[in-house]
């Protein structure tokens, strides 16, 4: 009896523990790699912990259902189990901007974190490796003060110290930390060295009656026990800045407000701000103007300025700063902008005046860097452009010297001590041509580099194709876009750089594809939602480009055209303030971030409301007409030959704010504005079919119109092909085979045609050469980037090159159609940022090849395609907890990795013209289609 007791018991202990392992013990051979915070790696000073990770198997079908997360004090700590917090099992699939509510967290420290999941068996994984964050100040935090120098007219920029020791503490030093706001921008030292040496024109502009950005430095590894020494030089940036515009968009001279805590291992703590025990001098940098240039006297320089027992004669204290102060200080999770890759000349050669000209090879946003050995004194000047004149001087005009009143100038005094190297700091530019002048003899090829500068965003998406041509316009497309990515997404990088609403939304979904931008989309929406915030009387409102004006109040929550910065032309015109609805619209579909829907919701809702107004209130407008606007930029020919009406393209606007409206009070719970912005969006179609649509020749008139039309879903059920055809005929009959569109219909025109029966057609107007081509740009016009008026023929490069930009994304939308429909690869609403991915190729008749690849915040997806002897071959790749929707031909024998397509395997999920829609899991699928 007692043996059968015994027996009992252990068996009882057994199912015990096997119960508990199912839960707790490893089974999952999945692995979980790439853990962020806040969207990054390792972050310091952030606003809240939002994880996210991203999972490896080789598993198909792979799917999360739970997660786990322990955050600790200390990498050991977590390690060895002593974790200050633990989620627990939470069941869920989420892996992509978790938020949990962790109330313990403390702003200052640093987290260590890690976490595991659960598979769709209930099997659990090892745990991750661990990774850190630390949360910023709150504006509450700030004790440090907003100091400054005394500025006279045309004072150099200052140099600041600060000598502090932390040898007096009884305790090891642990930990410190540096929170630095420096404006307009500004350089960070410790002991001599710059803290980070790549940083440059720190932090990024935003509308500094509001707020500011400030960055956060572990300096840990930099300090020494015993005496220290803190260094700033502060630049105007756009806070200081005033020679451009005029006097009125100069916030203030510039200061900065700094505060840097240290903890010692005892716990002790120490705080050292900025106040006026700091001491500050004039510095070599002579002028430090964003637009202009920088001007350095290295002759002034101040040998030991920011290191401890430098002997010192003249400095004075700083005072505390006045004028336009930043309300608030928030962090800046957006990536900096850094000086990136160094570019060589590849050829020089004097023009007609005596001065050296360098080719770069490409137009670029960057700085020179020097490397010289000149006589001391010796005064080098060198001024950029991005044309030639026919004697082989730089051309000025199209980098804005009629705009701004300035030449993108930078100035070297030499100080005579061997070799020198230098670059700005203060400043940046849009070049490929660079001037010298100022040495005593012919210099060499290699005393000047250009270094790239744009904001570190990661490149998350690759293309790649069989022609050269579209490979060609990609790289155009890609380069104009980091040349034009500083904290905001400008115009054009020499001439306004201002960040232009219409522009923005434009360029949004293709830059979307390329790189990782949800923290700076995030940055440009709080940059428009302060801009639109104030009331404001008196307000310029244009209803038609230079044509009919007006002056009245501007509501609060009303944007802009521009936005951040003083600069705002006006109230934002129905085409461009879509922006506000779009923006947040796309961080979520590209990104999976719900975040800007919540947060921009009552925005988006009150510019929806504000456009249907006027269509209501304005004598020039029928009901849900929307009547006027900038229209179709900058097709070839100019703004004067736009050939799609005003009010049909800011209808269409109109049309695409109210649909994404309603889809998101839908998905946020607002069930009463879900239906009233339904029901206004089947109100504006309504109109604008009656309006504006030619029943009997199936067309809305122009490229652009139809393009928009079909991409909206404007087009009556059953027209779509009959539309699309419409665009061929005014192709072919108008304008020699070749589009002309502007802005709004350049990226929608290519899916506008290969999507609905006409993919040759789209095919000959990418691949075209010659007089009306996308090839002209670069055969005839020499083009390196993309230019504000295309020069695809003659007439349009006569006009660009009168003084418009060569250096300007907006027009870059096409390369949207390269990834979603040469490559076939796409996000699905159904699943957004990437958790549901569409695969369709609807080019691939026309090249032998094509390939794409998105490091989604899942993980990598691709579609990659071949033409092979009997059959086409194509591989998708969706990432573990992911799922596709894969088009298939409904006449063709398939092969699904060797094996014949069961479609019992695939769920049917919807149909097209010839094809259907299956459902895939995650994994690695070499699909066959065979030709016969």
């Amino acid at each position: 009896m007692k043996s059968k007791s015994l027996c009992l018991l252990l068996l009882f202990i057994f199912l015990l523990g096997f119960t508990r392992c199912t839960d707790n013990c490893v089974g999952s051979k999945a692995k979980v790699v790439d853990l962020k915070c806040r969207g990054l790696v390792t972050p310091e000073g952030i606003d809240e912990a939002v994880f996210s990770w991203k999972i490896e198997s080789e598993e198909n079908g792979f799917i999360q259902s739970a997660w786990e997360i322990e955050i600790a004090s200390s990498r050991e700590d977590l390690e060895d189990g002593n974790y200050i917090w633990n989620s627990g099992k939470t069941v869920s699939e989420q892996q992509v901007n978790v938020r949990p509510d962790i109330a313990i967290l403390e702003r200052g420290p640093l987290y260590w974190w890690r976490l595991r999941i659960w598979d769709g068996k209930g099997q659990v994984t090892v745990w991750s490796e661990p990774s850190f964050f630390s949360l910023g100040l709150n504006t509450s935090d700030w004790k440090a003060k907003w100091i400054t120098s005394v500025w006279k007219k045309d004072s150099p920029m200052p140099y600041f110290r600060k000598v502090f020791d932390t040898g007096k503490a009884e305790s090891k030093l642990q930990r410190a930390v540096v929170y630095f706001c420096g404006l307009g921008c500004s350089d960070l030292y410790l002991n001599g060295e710059l803290v980070d040496k790549k940083r440059i024109l720190d932090p990024a502009q935003t509308n500094y009656e509001q707020y500011a950005l400030y960055s956060t430095f572990d300096i840990t590894s930099g300090l020494v026990k015993g005496e220290n020494c803190l260094g700033v030089i502060l630049g105007e940036g756009w806070y200081g800045q005033n020679s451009v515009w005029g006097p009125w968009a100069k916030y203030g001279d510039p200061l900065f407000r700094l505060q840097m805590e240290i903890t010692y291992e005892d716990g002790s703590k120490e705080m050292i701000v900025s106040d006026e025990s700091w001491l500050w001098t004039s510095g070599p940098v002579l002028k430090g103007n964003i637009y202009a240039g920088e001007v350095y006297d290295a002759t002034k320089e101040i040998k030991g300025w920011s290191e401890v027992g430098t002997q010192l004669n003249g400095w004075k204290n700083a005072v505390v700063a006045e004028g336009v102060i930043p309300v608030n200080l928030f962090p800046q999770v957006m990536e900096p902008i850094r000086l990136k890759n160094e570019i060589r000349a590849i050829k020089k050669w004097k023009d007609s005046s005596g001065n050296w000209i360098f080719d770069f090879g490409g137009n670029i946003a960057g700085v020179p860097q020097i490397t010289v050995d000149q006589p001391k004194g010796t005064h080098l000047k060198m001024r950029m452009g991005e044309l030639l004149r026919e004697d082989g001087s730089i051309e000025y005009n199209t980098t804005g010297v009629f705009a701004t009143g300035v030449v993108q100038t930078d100035e070297y005094i030499c100080a005579g001590n061997g070799r020198e190297v230098w670059n700005p700091r203060f400043t940046y530019h849009g070049y490929r041509y660079l001037e010298l002048s100022g040495m005593a003899a012919e210099p060499e090829l290699d005393w000047i580099k250009t270094i790239v500068v744009h904001t570190d965003v990661n490149k998350r998406g690759e293309f790649e194709c069989s022609d050269e041509q579209i490979n060609k316009l990609h790289e155009l497309a890609v380069r104009t876009m980091l040349n034009n990515t500083h904290g905001l997404p400008t115009d054009c990088p020499h001439r306004e750089r201002c960040g232009w609403l219409g522009d923005a939304h434009t360029v949004a979904p293709f830059e979307n594809y390329n790189f990782d931008l949800n923290n700076f989309w995030m940055k440009y929406m709080e940059d428009i939602s302060s801009t639109s915030s104030a009331f404001e009387k008196n307000t310029l409102h244009q209803k038609l480009f230079n044509t009919i004006f007006y002056f009245a109040d501007k509501a609060p929550g009303i944007p802009y055209m521009i936005s951040p910065g003083k600069r705002l032309c006006g109230v934002a015109s129905p085409d461009w303030g879509t922006a506000v609805v779009q923006l947040p619209w796309y961080i979520y579909l590209y990104f999976g971030n719900e975040e800007p829907l919540h947060k921009y919701y009552q925005e988006m809702k009150q510019w929806v409301d504000h456009v249907e107004s006027l269509t209501l209130n304005d004598t020039l407008s029928t009901k849900h007409i929307v009547p006027y606007g900038l229209g179709d930029w900058c097709p070839p020919e100019g703004n004067n030959a736009i050939d799609c009406p005003v009010a049909l393209s800011s209808t269409a606007f109109h049309y695409l704010d109210a649909s994404i409206l309603a889809k998101t009070a839908a998905m946020l719970g607002k069930s009463d504005d879900a239906g009233y912005y339904s029901g206004l969006k089947d109100k504006i179609a309504a109109a604008f079919v009656a309006e504006f649509y030619d029943k009997e020749s199936k067309t809305f008139g122009s490229q652009t119109a139809d393009a928009m039309a079909l991409d909206f879903g404007l087009v009556p059920a059953g027209d779509e092909k009959a539309v699309s055809d419409a665009i061929v005929r005014n192709m072919k009959e108008k304008y020699d085979g070749f589009m002309h569109t502007g802005i709004f219909g350049l990226g929608r025109i290519g899916q506008a045609l290969s999507r609905f029966g006409n993919s040759k057609m789209a095919w000959d107007m990418f691949t075209k050469t010659g007089e009306n081509s996308f090839a002209y740009m670069w055969t005839d016009a020499d083009a390196t980037s993309l230019w504000e008026i295309l020069p695809v023929n003659g007439k349009s490069k006569e006009m660009c090159l009168a003084g418009s930009s060569l250096n300007h994304p907006m027009q870059g939308g096409y390369d949207t159609w390269f990834y979603e429909d040469i490559a076939g690869i796409r996000p699905d609403v159904s699943g957004p940022g990437f958790k549901v991915i569409h695969f369709e190729p609807t080019m691939t008749s026309y090249l032998s090849w094509a390939k794409a690849s998105i490091e989604t915040p899942y993980g990598r997806t691709a579609s990659e395609w071949s033409q092979e002897e009997n059959s086409l071959v194509w591989i998708i790749t969706l990432p573990p907890n992911t799922s596709g929707i894969v088009a298939l031909p409904d006449s063709k024998k398939i092969h699904v990795n060797k094996r014949s397509f069961n479609k019992a395997d695939y769920p049917l999920i919807g149909s097209e013209e010839e094809v259907s829609l299956y459902k895939f899991p995650s994994g690695v699928y070499q699909i066959e289609i065979y030709k016969e």
